[in-house]
């Protein structure tokens, strides 16, 4: 008995550590890819070894076996069965590369959970990863005030902060090398650093720290003209405090625009908020839904989808087949560059044929369902349940951006996402409090 006493207590001692790794390799996620992905990759390795996180026994785990299955072949079918005369000339190995796109999703997606299992757990999640965002807000400051600029490289070019030069009334991206993933990264942390300055006690340092880092979070937001991360503040409102505080906030927003009209000195300030506004409202009015870009785009990933319905092209080929064989193939009327889909269902059928796609889709979609029905049913609408809440809205925003944009290809951005999903199963699994 005292030797089983004393390997219970070492196995404990091993998850410890591997908490405390999981929750480093968070904070290190946005600034330092590299060195957070080895902290995630012991994390992993313990996590398997406490528990059996690929059993069979959870049916959730079912549709994920099914669709690695799928990409596996649909890449085989691609390049050993019905090759395509138009990716004759295309590198093949970047099919395969690709798949690192893909199948580590469902590997965090399992090995996490052991780690996002408990409201404490997700607690503590929100803290490092609000922490680890600090230097994200530094390079946007440092950028847009003091005109540092890049790119910054270590480790032998394995970490990069871009901070590219920009141009006046240019979008910010400080250390991220797209303004679309700077917006969704610092969409995706705001409910947090917003959950984390509710619960600091009041007049309290921890009150202020939030308060400001929420502030500045909102303000970069803006930096990088994403409507996408603006439609992110919007769910994060709606979310965490209703329509009726949604609406005073448009409200001083709008005033804070006819403030900027008025008073010269917050010109240079509010420039970044103004201009995404007038930017919105013109695009809104300008707005032909047969003649957008995205139509556009939609309508050629469309035409290649209904070429290869069941087992797609491969990952990575959309941008080989739209922009250089777009003579060959029907496409739209007119040609749109771009490098993906810009919709996550069309990119998953593109890629790996519509059967593949109907079952991540309407797994993630029941993954949402069910977690709602958890959240807003069966818990008390207590501080226990507000970290939940707050889960919600940032897969939320993950959920609504990918219908218009794929920030996923992002690295820091797809193992996030994996993150967040892989907290709403332990919703899910949690006990209720009534």
């Amino acid at each position: 008995m005292h030797k089983i006493s004393a390997f219970n207590i070492n196995k404990e001692k091993l998850f410890f550590s591997g908490n405390n790794f999981f929750l480093i390799g968070v904070f290190f996620l946005p600034t330092a890819l590299p060195i957070s992905a080895l902290f995630f990759i012991v994390s992993l390795i313990i996590s398997f070894y406490k528990k059996n996180n690929f059993s069979l026994k959870d049916k959730w785990n079912y549709p994920f076996y099914i669709s690695i299955g799928l990409i596996i072949f649909s890449c085989i079918n691609i390049l050993f069965i019905n090759k395509s005369e138009f990716l004759m000339d295309y590198d093949y190995s970047l099919i395969w590369l690709n798949l690192f796109n893909w199948i580590p999703f469902v590997i965090l997606f399992c090995g996490l959970q052991s780690y996002l299992a408990t409201n404490i757990q997700r607690i503590k999640f929100a803290k490092f990863f609000v922490s680890g965002t600090i230097p994200v807000l530094f390079s946007f400051i440092s950028q847009k005030f003091f005109n540092w600029y890049g790119p910054y490289e270590t480790f032998y070019g394995l970490i990069i902060w871009f901070q590219k030069p920009i141009l006046a009334n240019y979008p910010n991206a400080g250390l991220f090398s797209n303004p679309n993933y700077a917006g969704m990264w610092l969409a995706l942390v705001l409910p947090f650093s917003i959950y984390l300055f509710q619960q600091s006690r009041n007049y309290s340092k921890s009150k202020i720290i939030t308060f400001l880092i929420s502030i500045l979070i909102t303000y970069s937001i803006f930096l990088t003209f994403s409507r996408n991360a603006f439609l992110g503040i919007l769910i994060t409102l709606f979310i965490l405090f209703g329509f009726r505080k949604l609406f005073y906030s448009l409200i001083i927003f709008l005033s804070m625009l006819l403030l900027d009209s008025f008073v010269t000195p917050l010109k240079n300030l509010l420039l970044p908020i103004n201009s995404l506004s007038l930017s919105i409202v013109d695009k809104f009015m300008q707005f032909n839904f047969f003649s957008a870009p995205r139509i556009e785009i939609w309508k050629s990933a469309l035409s290649r989808i209904y070429e290869r319905p069941l087992w797609g092209w491969g990952p990575s080929t959309f941008e080989q087949l739209h922009i250089k064989n777009n003579n060959t193939l029907e496409i739209p009327k007119r040609f749109v560059e771009a490098n993906h889909s810009h919709n996550m269902p069309l990119e998953l059928a593109h890629n790996f044929g519509i059967p593949l796609a109907l079952i991540l889709v309407f797994t993630i979609i029941f993954l949402f369902i069910f977690s709602c029905k958890k959240i807003y049913f069966e818990y008390v609408d207590t501080g226990i349940n507000r970290v939940n809440k707050t889960w919600f809205a940032s897969s939320l925003i993950v959920l609504s951006s990918h219908l218009t944009d794929i920030t996923y290809y992002d690295g820091k951005i797809s193992i996030l996402i994996s993150i967040l999903f892989a907290g709403l199963r332990c919703i899910i699994n949690e006990k209720s409090i009534k």
